[in-house]
């Protein structure tokens, strides 16, 4: 079998491949003997027909038939023999297959970049250091009331804040069009429901009062016969409701799982909430501030491969967070998240990966299995009553516990790098430590 390779530039390699035509008809005889085994050809009793009746009924058929097989069973040969680390899998395209002759094809592939660490002992982290107050848990008390408010009616003029209920008919050229009409529709003011240029001339009207509202559909509005086009709607704005917070009573602290010890309790069990939550999110600013650094100092190429899959993963993951309804539309997804727009960051995902198994193999870390069952069990807490179930869907599962397993390991990556790493601390708002949180996740 002859080997060669060509260098595509970057990490991209040619694996040329040419199989010996005695191979190739060796592959072909076998496959001819095993249809005539029992094939039914006149004049020859089942299974005895001669190998060059055979050939000749069969031949060029179990040609075919073998030539997946083959390049399947010679292609890890080849890279072997090449001394390749391929990453990913390859693009094969036949270059000859001729009858009686060799195979000949070739397998686009991307490799594996060699990779050399440095600056592991260079690496800085601004450890935020928060304390929960009491204002704090007062401000989440007043957000949780505000979620669990209700809508009261009042006859004074409409503010931002408040919810109108309206009706509409919109007209273009004096005709109304389709899904211009709407009737005890809630909006909540300042909240960019509407259109701007309607939400804006919501404000400022009483219950009952009837107007014409001028709006202009912007050019990439979503219906094309209306983008760029001047529209009037016909509004009846028939109630103004201003909010009220949930009073802070018993059936409030019911609802919130407080059964004893009234507000004080609340507060307790709020004020547990939010430690844990700012314990986690410094855990992840020191993950990522640490993982950053490794990048920072290990700029990588990485297999462009690698990436589109990286790409379909991000991208997967981003439409399941979507409504329902458009979850199972890939060219819609396609059109949301082009790949141009989550390639930096599958790149990066990529090369981290890439990064972090050199430093578990440079430095022989090994998974710590009860790090794993402590992760599991923190887990499991969070599902209550169905922490047991939890677990036990955990460990029938692979790929869960791979995804547990890889969680585990790359904490143990971060405490190692952190061992030799400058931390320092920084006094740090409970607000600005969770919003930062929550937007890099």
């Amino acid at each position: 079998m002859d080997v060669s390779v060509e260098n595509s530039g970057g990490l991209t390699r040619r694996l040329k491949v040419q199989i010996p035509a005695e191979r190739v008809n060796d592959a072909v005889d076998a496959k001819v003997k095993q249809v005539g085994q029992n094939a039914r050809i006149p004049g020859f009793r089942p299974g005895k027909a001669p190998m060059k009746v055979l050939q000749q009924r069969y031949g060029a058929q179990a040609r075919q038939e073998v030539l997946g097989q083959l390049i399947q069973s010679v292609y890890p040969e080849a890279v072997e023999k090449s001394e390749l680390n391929p990453a990913g899998q390859p693009q094969i395209e036949l270059d000859s297959f001729d009858e009686q002759g060799p195979l000949s094809f070739t397998a686009t592939l991307d490799v594996y970049p060699e990779i050399e660490l440095k600056g592991l002992d260079a690496i800085t982290v601004e450890k935020p250091v928060v304390e929960v107050t009491e204002a704090d848990i007062d401000k989440t008390i007043e957000r949780i009331r505000d979620q669990n408010k209700t809508w009261e009616p009042v006859e004074r003029e409409s503010v931002d804040g408040d919810q109108v209920v309206v009706d509409f008919i919109g007209r273009v050229d004096g005709e109304a069009f389709e899904g211009g009409t709407g009737n005890d529709i809630e909006v909540v003011l300042g909240e960019q429901q509407f259109l701007p240029d309607m939400e804006r001339a919501l404000v400022g009207h009483k219950g009952g009062e009837q107007f014409d509202v001028n709006v202009d559909f912007p050019e990439d509005y979503g219906a094309a016969d209306l983008a760029g086009k001047a529209a009037v709607f016909d509004v009846t704005l028939k109630t103004v409701n201003e909010p009220k917070p949930a009073e802070l009573d018993e059936a409030f602290l019911e609802q919130m799982g407080i059964e004893d010890g009234g507000v004080d309790a609340l507060k307790d069990k709020i004020r547990e909430s939010l430690e844990q939550e700012a314990r986690h999110a410094i855990e992840g600013s020191v993950k990522t501030q640490t993982m950053d650094s490794l990048h920072a100092a290990n700029p990588i190429e990485v297999p462009q491969s690698m990436v589109a899959q990286e790409i379909d993963r991000m991208r997967k993951e981003a439409m399941q967070r979507m409504p329902e309804h458009m979850q199972g539309d890939e060219e819609q997804a396609k059109t949301l998240l082009p790949d141009e727009a989550l390639r930096e960051n599958a790149e990066k995902r990529v090369a981290l990966g890439l990064l972090i198994a050199e430093v578990i193999a440079d430095k022989d870390l090994e998974l710590d299995q009860e790090r794993v069952n402590t992760k599991m069990e923190e887990i499991a807490a969070g599902y209550g009553d169905q922490s047991d179930a939890v677990k036990s869907y955990y460990q029938q599962n692979p790929q869960l516990m791979q995804g547990l397993q890889a969680m585990v390991m790359e904490e143990q990556v971060v405490d190692m790098l952190l061992e030799n790493a400058t931390v320092t601390e920084k006094e740090t708002e409970l607000d600005e430590l969770l919003n930062a949180n929550r937007q890099q996740g």
